[in-house]
């Protein structure tokens, strides 16, 4: 067994103005968020007594990880990296849901106390949401821990608060989105889980994300670390629009990043059914909390759509974030580009 390591990064409370601002956006958390390292993410206060498991968590060489900040892809990305690794076994992955096949790891630390007295009443479905019945009885990080291997493992934490030997070890894959997109998509994520008991509306919920104020942010930073390491063997770096554009390109690139290799037809195949009309429909892939809700877990699968949320103030806004925090950075979006006429406005 491998020798304890020590967190190399700080704990702290954020202030109780942070605070407010992001419970405006969150319901059922009664402790005050925290945020962790130079960067300063923001996660709920019980990550602050199990950081240190997390990030001492074994890593085996055939481990498969995808990281993504939330909203940016992911379950897109886990069903794919699935069956690449499962040999297309389709009927084996309709059998399953996707959250048992390839758990979160920190899930279980970003549960509200309310929550886990919601769950055992199975409020507003929560206990069949991302697998949060499991979580509730065994913290996700032990379960995965005493998992068989290969294990498929999904994060929404950043590389520096994870286990410090994973690029040495296992295959990651990470996924960046435009960080406009996400904002949207992550808003509606709570709306979907709060239901009535939402009452932030989107641009409440703009400011606390541009402010670098809600859960996993900021963004930029996370996608910057796995960024910067987009050159080691052993990571692999996709763009969510890039996926959008031309997915069985994609596809491919990812099948040689794990050393598989299939035929033109079965790529098709595997890209027809992860069009997102298809993922929609499949229960195990699109797990929204309740029936008959008009916001789904899976919502557009879209790039651009936060164009339509968006007014000219909160355009201007997410230009200066954007390129404030870009700034003096090697990273860039594909998405985003910075014109004379918007940069004169900021």
């Amino acid at each position: 067994m491998a020798p304890w390591i020590d967190l190399p990064y700080e704990i702290r409370n954020v202030t109780p103005e942070e605070d407010k601002i992001i419970k405006k956006c969150l319901i059922g958390y009664t402790k005050p968020f925290v945020k962790c390292g130079k960067n300063e993410y923001v996660m709920a206060a019980s990550f602050r007594k199990h950081a240190e498991e997390i990030y001492n968590l074994e890593v085996r060489p055939d481990d498969i990880w995808v990281i993504t900040f939330p909203r940016s892809g992911t379950t897109w990305t886990q069903e794919m990296v699935w069956l690449i690794e499962n040999d297309l076994d389709f009927k084996a992955a309709k059998a399953k849901p996707l959250y048992e096949r390839f758990p979160m790891l920190e899930i279980t630390a970003h549960i509200p106390q309310v929550a886990f007295e919601l769950i055992k009443v199975n409020f507003m479905n929560l206990a069949y949401f991302q697998g949060l019945n499991h979580a509730v009885r065994k913290p996700s990080w032990k379960a995965i821990a005493e998992a068989p291997s290969p294990r498929f493992i999904k994060t929404h934490l950043p590389l520096s608060m994870l286990p410090p030997k994973l690029l040495s070890t296992a295959k990651v894959i990470y996924v960046a989105r435009d960080p406009r997109d996400v904002a949207v998509s992550y808003y509606y994520l709570h709306k979907m889980l709060a239901k009535t008991l939402m009452r932030a509306t989107f641009q409440t919920f703009w400011e606390a994300f541009r402010r670098d104020l809600l859960p996993w942010t900021p963004i930029v930073a996370h996608t910057n670390e796995a960024w910067e390491k987009r050159h080691n063997p052993n990571l692999h770096f996709i763009f969510y629009e890039d996926m959008i554009k031309d997915l069985p390109k994609e596809i491919r690139a990812i099948c040689k990043f794990l050393n598989r290799k299939y035929p033109a037809d079965k790529i098709e195949t595997l890209a027809e059914y992860l069009s997102f009309d298809s993922l929609r429909k499949n229960k195990n892939v699109n797990n929204t909390a309740g029936d008959n809700t008009e916001v789904q877990f899976l919502r557009k699968g879209e790039a651009g759509g936060w164009r339509t949320h968006f007014d000219d103030e909160m355009k201007l806004q997410a230009e200066e974030f954007i390129s404030t925090r870009l700034r003096g950075l090697d990273l860039s979006y594909p998405s985003f580009q910075l014109n004379e006429t918007e940069c004169s406005h900021l």
